[in-house]
């Protein structure tokens, strides 16, 4: 079984500071094509994300301009995460029972080493399922 340290793609986690708008925050994630964006300290230090989730529910929905809303203020601050030797499946089901869709990875000393997304563990899945159906053809086939 895999562990999330080899889901993560390699591509730099998309940070911004608290002082950041959540039309920076937009723009950044619609630039980079990502969901999420995490909100970090003068010194790299995880403070938060923010997620597209958020921006519906806290500026959006609510009529905030997010030109002048600070990520500081909207952000998720209880940030849930995971270190990369855990496994998918661990991880997948924590993520499923906490209703979120993106996950900051760190190592042992709680620097963000990547960041997983649900889409991330749906390719995964895939991946497998894939490996399943072409074990199952070639046993039907009498492949060896």
């Amino acid at each position: 079984m895999k562990t999330i340290g080899e889901l993560l793609t390699g591509r730099e986690v998309l940070t911004l500071g608290p002082d950041a708008t959540a039309a920076d925050a937009a723009r950044a994630m619609t630039d980079h094509h990502v969901g999420a964006v995490l909100i970090a300290g003068p010194e790299g230090q995880p403070l938060g994300i923010f997620t597209e989730r958020d921006l519906m529910k806290r500026v959006v929905v609510v009529g905030s301009d997010p030109s002048a809303v600070k990520l500081g203020d909207l952000m998720t601050e209880e940030l849930f995460t995971a270190v990369a030797d855990q496994s998918v499946t661990e991880v997948a089901q924590a993520m499923q029972d906490r209703h979120i869709r993106h996950l900051p990875v760190v190592d042992g000393k709680a620097h963000v080493v990547g960041l997983l997304s649900l889409r991330d563990l749906l390719r995964e899945h895939l991946r497998i399922k894939a490996e399943e159906v072409q074990a199952l053809t070639d046993y039907i086939q009498g492949a060896e």
